[in-house]
């Protein structure tokens, strides 16, 4: 059964039998913001906006901004970068993995390193230089 998620932010999510829409929160936004499968939750990809909706200046800080974006979004759902099993890499310079990897290691605990997959893009939304899709796991039973 497909239906739209209603959340109450900062509580965690349960797996479910049913596939729940959470929609973008920005009524221009033609996507949902995450999607519920049983127990897994796709956060749709983000980029480097800060809070006023402007993308930040430089590889770095837009590097950071979104993975504090996202640890942000996962947080609305009761859950934390801990939980994140997989992620998606898009980046306009790939010379920059370097970079890039020596950012992403400090927001993941170096025994829960996510699986992950990476393309190099020709461009991004807003001319952004990094964007990150992820899943997560949602937890039966006890606390994660």
């Amino acid at each position: 059964m497909l239906k739209p998620g209603a959340h109450q932010p900062g509580t965690r999510l349960t797996p479910s039998d049913e596939v729940q829409f959470f929609l973008h929160p920005h009524p221009r936004s033609p996507f949902s913001e995450a999607v519920q499968v049983d127990n897994v939750l796709y956060i749709s990809a983000m980029i480097g906006l800060d809070s006023e909706g402007k993308l930040v200046e430089g590889f770095e800080p837009q590097t950071r901004q979104t993975l504090t974006n996202l640890a942000e979004i996962l947080g609305k759902y009761g859950l934390g970068l801990e939980h994140v099993f997989k992620v998606t890499v898009m980046m306009t310079d790939m010379t920059k993995w370097s970079e890039f990897n020596k950012i992403y290691r400090t927001y993941f605990h170096p025994s829960r390193l996510p699986v992950r997959t990476a393309f190099g893009v020709a461009g991004l939304a807003f001319d952004a230089m990094v964007e990150l899709e992820v899943q997560a796991y949602i937890p039966t039973g006890a606390e994660a």
